[in-house]
């Protein structure tokens, strides 16, 4: 399954709530606000790692938001196609909010 969220961390409790539910196969989607969750040397990106599934942020928001040179290199930078590809891959999705 693919999780998408698109609310930063430090707002709502969407990633909280994604990563208390998601299982060994599945993979998250960090899009808009929630591509924060990735910089380096935060809680959420310690808490993002440790999950054990792979996870992506979208470059695009990343550039907006002027953080593409600090997210942590363990994650998974995606770019448009990328994100299709991955909504593709999965045939069940859930967006969190």
């Amino acid at each position: 399954m693919l999780h998408t969220i698109a609310t930063s961390p430090f707002q709502t409790q969407a990633l909280q709530r994604c990563l208390r539910y998601i299982s060994p196969d599945d993979e998250i989607l960090l899009i808009q606000d929630a591509v924060f969750a990735g910089i380096e040397k935060n809680t959420w990106c310690g808490a993002i790692k440790m999950s054990g599934v792979k996870i992506y942020l979208l470059e695009a928001d990343l550039a907006a938001r002027g953080l593409l040179s600090k997210v942590d290199k363990e994650l998974n930078v995606v770019d448009l196609k990328g994100f299709i590809l991955l909504t593709e891959q999965h045939e069940t999705q859930m967006k969190w909010a």
